[in-house]
């Protein structure tokens, strides 16, 4: 049985044969657009999930602004070939289904999994153009000796590891395969900015322009998406602008988010900065072990840095883990926690909690 569901340019849909249940939320996202009115929901990693709607306008705003990022808008490409394993639930998989319909794309999804199967590309050169995944999938790509299918990985939905990152990198060197890492929310119809693995800088896409608030958040105005000064949660340090503008869009570094701030003693601290400085350290104690940094609450410092660890209680690994990272000055954590299994949001994201 076909584990597939296809669009083609012409906006025809290819369904598998038998029980495909999986195929519904594909179909809804279809129908949605033909009666314009796309709607996605929030993944529900820093609050409660919100349902968002938008404009036909929107979504076409933010589907064109995909392809010339990408130069998939060049004449010389008849027909862009897509590729997606994300499930329908989420903005990501949506905004696949949208942007084939919007811009003439031949999308194929593959049935949504950890280690999803890629079909054959419906290209001249064998490669899809263009495709989405979440890191994990991304490395079963890599380990499945699939990413040679692709000329294009866009990943999202959830963060990179440093070790994951590296991994990814000299994969995509070997396969010839450019991966990028997106940065949006459900509220911008998906990502607004990239960045190359192994860079810290994101680009923004066409359209999309940036700023900070007097706390540091980045402020998003993108009016051909309907965004309006829509103040993030995000943290960032913007970086000069390109001396041209054939250098492309503004570019910004990502220093975490300003809710999860951990003000310890009056130094205020980033949790994704210091899960970055400390990803190679970690990695000798703990392993393949997931983990990540959060802030409780202390009677003396207001909050302490505390690492949370994936796994069952262990004192020993506890104290390793300590007296590995004691030479980190007043970023050091004071407590090491311990959770059986990481909750995730639907998108694969840890919920820290």
């Amino acid at each position: 049985m076909s584990e597939s569901w296809r669009i083609s340019a012409e906006g025809r849909v290819h369904a598998p044969s038998g029980d495909a249940a999986w195929t519904a939320g594909f179909l809804a996202a279809k129908d949605q657009w033909t009666k314009a009115c796309p709607t996605a929901i929030t993944s529900g990693s820093t609050g409660h999930p919100v349902e968002h709607r938008f404009s036909a306008e929107a979504v076409l705003a933010s589907a064109k602004a995909t392809a010339q990022h990408f130069e998939l808008d060049n004449p010389a490409v008849s027909t862009v070939a897509a590729w997606s394993a994300l499930p329908a639930e989420g903005t990501g998989g949506r905004m696949m289904v949208w942007r084939a319909l919007a811009l003439g794309w031949d999308l194929t999804v593959s049935r949504p999994a950890a280690a999803p199967a890629v079909p054959p590309a419906p290209a001249p050169h064998g490669r899809y153009h263009f495709a989405v995944a979440t890191p994990m999938q991304a490395r079963h790509l890599v380990d499945s000796g699939q990413l040679n299918r692709f000329s294009t990985l866009l990943l999202g939905g959830a963060p990179l590891s440093p070790d994951l990152e590296a991994t990814l990198a000299q994969a995509a060197l070997r396969a010839e395969c450019r991966i990028y890492h997106g940065f949006g929310m459900t509220e911008t119809l998906t990502h607004v900015a990239t960045r190359t693995l192994g860079t810290e800088a994101y680009t923004t896409l066409p359209g999309v322009e940036i700023g900070t608030s007097a706390s540091g958040a980045l402020i998003l105005d993108i009016p051909r998406r309907g965004v309006q000064r829509l103040v993030t949660k995000d943290a960032v340090e913007i970086l000069p602008a390109p001396a041209s503008e054939a250098a492309g869009g503004r570019q910004f570094r990502w220093l975490g988010r300003l809710d999860d701030v951990i003000n310890s003693g009056g130094l205020k601290l980033h949790p994704a900065a210091l899960e970055r400085q400390w990803s190679a350290q970690l990695k000798r104690a703990l392993g393949d072990r997931r983990w990540f940094v959060t802030g409780r609450p202390d009677h003396s410092l207001g909050a302490c840095v505390t690492l949370v660890v994936e796994g069952p209680n262990d004192s020993n690994l506890a104290a390793a883990v300590l007296d590995a990272l004691s030479d980190a000055g007043n970023a050091r954590p004071r407590a090491v926690e311990f959770q059986p299994h990481f909750k995730e949001t639907a998108s694969g994201k840890v919920r820290r909690t």
